[in-house]
């Protein structure tokens, strides 16, 4: 485990608690306002012989929470966007329950105790969610020692001062030549910390007193990995190919089972949307037409997994002559998009085609965006380790869409890429569906152009 997980979970598994109690309170509230004490009992026991309900209950309003990204506390930029985030919530949970009491039989419970109970629980969640922003970022983290120098040391630094909820702070930074001058008052030094994170060391001599910290109850990282601890992305300019090797969280990528079982993930999911969209498709290819002719489908050239090329489908949303220069990234107000295809990308919805491209094989849900042959050609040039991204399918959403905008110029490409390495790193289903749900709360709060 790493030696920051409790930490990092400590936010989550606290406002999930308090969202469980909301409903709760907010449930027992509004019974007794509705049905009166006399009939709080008898009302309450229908309700407990639907344990379905119940946990549908709590699985929509964490997966909601989830998805507008209410239980991380590092991403509310104040007050005012975590209201607009509850905002999302507070529309789209009673729809999600609605939908429930609906259309599974049996739990047809009056319209009146669901509102009142969301009426309560609502501002129950928020009213502790602005708690935690005056309260919860002081939150004891643990104290770090920072040995080594070099620009790794200044990009960790810089994201712990712009991050009031972390999981660990650096008390003590200690240069590399230090443990060759006093290693005595170093040694005392790091016997006393929880957390030691090495940059750099001097030599070879210096290493095995640090490692061995490791072994007498104090964890000791390297600071590239505590600042994908820290942002969700592996730093490429700060780490060396040497590096991949020494973690040894990548010699099983090729291999891996979660493989076949995404690709049947991929299948199932992917069909389902494709039933549930194709109205929206249809009408939006309606418009591309209407606006700006034929092809209503775009056809582009891209890498997939391991660089084998395949054709990606969008709605076409630019003027046939956009790329008359050459390849050029979409800009702001890009005047080659067409009438009313500033809506289509705005809500990814040009993007919905490359289902078609997911059942074939050729993608998967969830991975690094395909980037095209002509373009990843410069890109490798500029980017070290960009290739590594081939190594997984290409996806329709991905760790890095879910973090960061529109890429506009070559430091978006650099920050999204590693991203794509960190998705890389870890690999596996809980990331697969953890960017699944936050795919929509991304589509509201960082919208594609």
């Amino acid at each position: 485990m790493s030696p920051f997980q409790a930490n990092r979970w400590l936010p989550v598994w606290v406002l999930a608690l308090l969202d469980a109690l909301s409903i709760l309170g907010g449930g027992l509230i509004a019974a007794w306002l509705r049905f009166l004490p006399e009939f709080l009992g008898q009302e309450l026991a229908v309700l407990g012989a639907h344990p379905g309900f119940i946990a549908y209950a709590f699985g929509a309003q964490w997966a909601l929470a989830t998805t507008f990204d209410l239980y991380r506390p590092q991403v509310w930029r104040g007050r005012d966007e975590l209201l607009v985030r509850m905002a999302a919530l507070a529309v789209s949970l009673p729809v999600a329950l609605t939908l429930g009491v609906y259309l599974v039989p049996g739990w047809q419970f009056g319209r009146g105790l669901l509102l009142l109970t969301l009426l309560t629980a609502l501002p129950l969640q928020a009213i502790g969610r602005l708690c935690w922003l005056v309260w919860g970022g002081h939150a004891p983290e643990r104290q770090a020692v920072l040995v080594g120098d070099g620009p790794i040391v200044t990009s960790l630094l810089a994201e712990l001062h712009n991050r009031p909820w972390a999981p660990f702070r650096i008390t003590l930074h200690i240069a590399a030549s230090a443990l060759e001058e006093n290693p005595e008052e170093v040694q005392e030094s790091l016997s006393k910390a929880d957390l030691l994170i090495v940059a750099t060391l001097a030599n070879a001599d210096a290493t095995e007193p640090v490692t061995a910290h490791n072994f007498r109850g104090t964890p000791v990282i390297d600071a590239a990995g505590a600042y994908a601890e820290l942002t969700g992305r592996i730093p490429v300019q700060q780490v060396d190919s040497r590096w991949f090797i020494a973690t040894g969280d990548f010699s099983n990528l090729a291999t891996s089972p979660f493989h076949h079982l995404q690709r049947a993930m991929d299948i199932v999911v992917a069909l389902g949307l494709l039933v549930l969209t194709s109205p929206i498709i249809l009408l939006s290819a309606l418009v591309v037409g209407l606006s700006g002719g034929a092809p209503l489908i775009f056809r582009q050239t891209r890498l997939g997994r391991f660089r084998t090329e395949f054709t990606l489908f969008k709605l076409r949303t630019m003027d046939n002559s956009a790329e008359e220069n050459g390849p050029e990234f979409a800009g702001r107000k890009d005047d080659r998009i067409l009438p009313f295809a500033a809506f289509l990308r705005r809500w990814r919805i040009d993007e919905l085609p490359q289902l078609v491209n997911v059942l074939r094989g050729d993608m998967s849900l969830v991975g690094p965006r395909p980037e095209r042959p002509e373009v990843t050609k410069d890109l490798e040039g500029e980017i070290p380790f960009f290739g590594y991204r081939y190594s997984v399918r290409p996806g329709l959403t991905g760790w890095a869409q879910v973090n960061h905008p529109y890429c506009a110029d070559l430091d978006d490409h650099r920050i999204k890429l590693e991203y794509d390495l960190y998705s890389l790193r870890q690999h596996g289903p809980m990331l697969y569906l953890l960017v699944l749900v936050r795919t929509m709360g991304a589509l509201v709060f960082s919208p594609g152009r």
